[in-house]
C-alpha cells in the first residue's frame, strides 16, 4: 500500500542519511580524519572527477526524461521546475550570477591538490569508478520519480554533511587552501534546496504504490552504486591493512 507522498518521501531521506556511504564508509572516515596520504587523497579525488566532471549532463537526464514524444501541460510544468538544477550545475555566471560550472569548481579543487588539468582529465578510472556513473546516469534516463530518488533524494540531501566534513578535513589535515574548496562550499549552500524541490515535485508524483517502489528502488541502487565505487578506491588505493579502523 502506497504511504503518504510527504511520509514516502521522508523516508527515503531518513534511509539515505542512515547508510548513505559518503557518510559512513570507511575510506570517507579516513579521509575527514587525515588518514590518508597526499597521494591516495589525490587517486579518490580523481577518480571522483568520473562524476563530477559531467554533472551538467547527469542534470539535463532529468529534463530530458520529463513526458513522451509530445508532453502535457504537467510534463512543461515539472520541466520548468527542474530547470534550476540544471542552471546551477551548468554554471549561474551564464545568466548574471557568479558562481561557475560546478565542474569547473571541481578543476579548481584539483588543482588545488596539485592535480593539474590534464592530468585530472587523462585519469584512468576504475572499472568500479564505471559502474558507479554508468548506473547513476541510467537512473537519470528511466524516469522523474528514479531521476530524483536515485539522485536529489539519495545524494543530494547528504551532501551538506558531506561536503562539509570534506572541505573542513582537506583544510585542516591536507593544507588545501580555502579558495580552492569552493566546490564543497557551494553544494553545502544548494544542496538542501535541490532536495527539498525534489521532494515538492515527488509528492505530485510518487502516489502510487508501483510508483513508491520504483522510487525506493532507486535510491537504493544508487547507494549500492556509490558504495561499489568506495570498495573500489579503498581496495586500489589504500588495500586492507591501511583501512583497518
Amino acid at each position: 500500500m502506497a504511504l503518504p507522498p510527504a511520509e514516502f518521501a521522508a523516508a527515503l531521506l531518513r534511509e539515505a542519511k542512515e547508510t548513505h556511504p559518503w557518510l559512513h564508509h570507511r575510506l570517507f572516515r579516513m579521509l575527514w580524519d587525515g588518514r590518508l596520504t597526499p597521494a591516495q587523497l589525490r587517486d579518490v579525488i580523481r577518480q571522483q572527477g568520473c562524476f563530477f566532471l559531467d554533472t551538467l549532463r547527469h542534470a539535463a537526464w532529468k529534463i530530458i526524461s520529463v513526458g513522451g514524444y509530445s508532453p502535457t501541460f504537467d510534463d512543461l510544468e515539472r520541466q520548468r521546475a527542474l530547470i534550476p538544477l540544471v542552471v546551477e550545475e551548468g554554471g549561474e555566471d551564464m545568466v548574471g550570477g557568479k558562481t561557475t560550472a560546478h565542474a569547473y569548481l571541481f578543476i579548481r579543487l584539483a588543482e588545488g591538490l596539485g592535480i593539474s588539468r590534464d592530468t585530472l582529465f587523462a585519469t584512468d578510472y576504475l572499472p568500479t569508478t564505471i559502474i558507479e556513473k554508468n548506473e547513476l546516469f541510467l537512473l537519470q534516463r528511466s524516469s522523474t520519480v528514479e531521476a530524483l530518488c536515485g539522485g536529489n533524494l539519495a545524494t543530494e540531501s547528504i551532501n551538506p554533511i558531506h561536503m562539509g566534513r570534506t572541505a573542513e578535513a582537506l583544510e585542516k589535515h591536507y593544507g588545501v587552501p580555502r579558495a580552492a574548496l569552493e566546490f564543497y562550499h557551494v553544494h553545502m549552500e544548494v544542496e538542501d534546496e535541490h532536495a527539498a524541490r525534489a521532494v515538492t515535485i515527488l509528492e505530485k508524483i510518487a502516489v502510487t504504490d508501483e510508483e513508491q517502489s520504483r522510487g525506493r528502488l532507486a535510491l537504493r541502487r544508487a547507494l549500492t552504486a556509490r558504495r561499489l565505487c568506495a570498495d573500489g578506491m579503498l581496495q586500489a588505493f589504500v588495500g586492507d591493512h591501511d583501512a583497518n579502523p
